[in-house]
């Protein structure tokens, strides 16, 4: 009598290879999101005295999965065939980067930037990872990675303390009350919870956004669905994230516009407003009651970053390098204060504008085409909040890496 072979005698039945490379993928998406990394060097992270965490080159915990990963998948990345254009606006671009600023601020982050577009390009053309196999991996991982964020956040905000050192999960110290977010709720001032990742925004992010992947793959588990759900509107208040929360509203209009037929207008719109107009918006919102620091800081910066635009219009700054010159682009603003908000701009249209110019969204563009992804621009509505109010999906590693799993899986 032949019976059904479970998931494990399956997997035994793979080549070592496959083993190997399923494992390996399991342990990229359960430790992309732990700001755990090695500092290669201080040297030139420095802006007037002021350590900046961005210009320092760092070795992460999970390229030691996501080197080996490339490494196993050379015979297929060598049948990569790109057009000639391209190349020799990468060579161009790399050029440039060598000639920043921080040219080893930026080589580093242009070597993070590849990895992630090959581990990419893997993973979307290796029908291993979209074998019912694979997709068993996919799932068990990233609810793994969903429930110890989770679970990691909500231990730091009842006990408003980190659960153990930086050298076991790359947490923040929250003791270091001068450098850590804090929220007003109605039960008094709380430091907001990190969990392994660099900032409050950052872990609701990513718990937002694995949380819709996991919604999409479990329409059979309804109470899945709901633990997930109601998972992530925890995550979203306790890290106070409105772009997380506008996340999830974006996911619903994305379901809304797969039932109608005419969404192009409404796609239009969303685009217009999220890139455009709420930059607009918040400048306009300094001068009323509504103005606060945080707005006042992204406003400033989003000045910066079109100056820099200005005055770099093709080729940029420099990747990785907006933190370095950003002081000398926002030099007139009056309120010191603000000036010493080293950051990258908030938002990822202008951060792409400032650091890699016309340069950067033209490769960009050809590397779109190259990936054929299927409803690319409707996908990307999800993310026009992460991609309006903040930085991360290009200037760290985990907001790459989640870029990557994002267009792989969603549907």
């Amino acid at each position: 009598m032949n019976l059904k072979l479970t998931w494990l005698a399956r997997f035994s039945e793979k080549n070592n290879l496959d083993i190997i490379r399923l494992l390996l993928f399991f342990f990229i998406l359960l430790t992309f999101s732990l700001n755990l990394f090695y500092k290669l060097s201080l040297n030139g992270a420095y802006v007037q005295g002021l350590l900046v965490d961005y210009l320092i080159p760092k070795i992460y915990l999970t390229e030691f999965f996501l080197i080996p990963f490339l490494l196993l998948n050379l015979k297929q990345l060598g049948k990569i065939k790109l057009p000639t254009i391209f190349c020799f606006l990468s060579l161009l671009f790399l050029i440039r980067q060598l000639l920043s600023g921080s040219a080893l601020a930026a080589f580093t982050q242009l070597i993070h930037l590849t990895e992630v577009l090959l581990f990419f390009r893997v993973i979307k053309n290796n029908a291993l990872f979209k074998s019912k196999l694979g997709q068993k991996f996919t799932f068990a991982a990233l609810l793994s990675t969903v429930a110890f964020q989770s679970l990691l956040a909500i231990y730091q905000f009842i006990f408003q303390k980190s659960l153990l050192a930086y050298q076991f999960f790359g947490e923040t110290n929250l003791h270091d009350l001068a450098n850590i977010s804090r929220a007003q709720f109605s039960f008094g001032e709380k430091i907001l919870p990190y969990g392994s990742t660099a900032h409050p925004n950052i872990l609701a992010g990513i718990v937002t956004v694995l949380s819709i992947l996991l919604l999409q793959k479990s329409q059979n588990n309804k109470w899945l669905q709901l633990v997930l759900l109601a998972n992530a509107l925890l995550v979203i208040f306790i890290t106070q994230s409105l772009s997380a929360l506008l996340t999830l509203g974006l996911f619903g209009f994305y379901l809304f516009l797969e039932r109608i037929k005419n969404k192009k207008i409404l796609l239009a719109l969303a685009y217009y407003f999220f890139l455009l107009f709420l930059p607009y918006l918040l400048s306009k919102m300094i001068s009323t009651p509504m103005s606060s620091d945080s707005i006042q800081r992204r406003v400033n910066l989003n000045q910066a970053a079109l100056e820099m635009f200005k005055e770099n219009t093709f080729l940029g700054v420099g990747i990785n390098n907006f933190t370095l010159v950003v002081e000398k682009y926002s030099g007139e603003i009056s309120n010191r204060e603000i000036v010493r908000f080293v950051q990258p701009v908030h938002n990822l249209l202008f951060l792409m504008l400032a650091e890699g110019g016309l340069l950067l969204l033209t490769l960009v563009w050809l590397l779109i085409r190259e990936f054929k992804i299927d409803k690319f621009y409707q996908k990307t509505l999800v993310l026009l909040a992460l991609a309006s109010l903040d930085h991360y999906l290009l200037s760290q590693f985990s907001g790459m890496s989640l870029l990557a799993i994002f267009y792989f899986l969603i549907v």
